[in-house]
């Protein structure tokens, strides 16, 4: 199967907690994420931090067909890292990192995955 190892970069001019709370609240994606079709919660997890969560994420590119995962939430510090474990079409690891100065914010986001099937 593929190996895909990605690394974006984003740079918002907003505060790290505001920004956290946006991809925190991932069942919202689909309203301004291009390319994420749907986020349906398949198990909730623990506490705030919502540690075990399964969610189920659909997306659509350019390419003519959608892609289906489920991603668990395996560790979480609020504002600055969150990690979860994908399994489905794809199966890997994806880490959100939040860092701050003078009010702007980056996100890091790497995305180390595999397709799970012959594409």
């Amino acid at each position: 199967m593929a190996v895909y190892r990605f690394l974006t970069t984003w740079l918002l001019e907003a505060p790290r907690e505001g920004v956290w709370d946006v991809l925190a609240d991932n069942v919202r994606w689909p309203e301004w994420w291009w390319g994420v079709e749907a986020v349906d919660v398949l198990r909730p997890g623990e506490g705030e931090d919502r540690i075990g969560e399964i969610a189920r994420y659909t997306w659509r590119s350019r390419l003519p067909y959608a892609l289906a995962f489920d991603i668990e939430v395996v560790e979480v510090r609020r504002p600055v890292f969150m990690e979860g474990r994908a399994g489905g079409e794809l199966a890997g690891v994806g880490r959100w990192r939040l860092f701050e100065e003078d009010g702007t914010t980056a996100v890091l986001y790497e995305w180390d995955v595999q397709t799970t099937r012959p594409w």
